[in-house]
């Protein structure tokens, strides 16, 4: 029981933090990156944007997990 809460803790940490993370860059970077409709190579970079933000809410969860080991132990 204890390891399905952990997964599911980190499931939602990482939807959270990738939530977040997407609203600042959105915020910082919105204006810069063209549509799609302007730009047909924007996808790409929306693309390479997704994966980013995928990686950086991953490994803020696994920061926070670190973190909270450490005060355990």
């Amino acid at each position: 029981m204890g390891n399905f809460i952990t997964s599911v803790t980190k499931f939602i940490l990482t939807i959270m933090f990738f939530y977040h993370i997407n609203q600042v860059i959105g915020y910082f970077f919105g204006s810069a990156i063209p549509s799609p409709e302007e730009m047909k190579a924007a996808i790409l970079i929306y693309f390479f944007i997704f994966i980013v933000e995928i990686v950086l809410a991953n490994l803020c969860t696994y920061l926070v997990f670190r973190v909270a080991k450490k005060e355990v132990v």
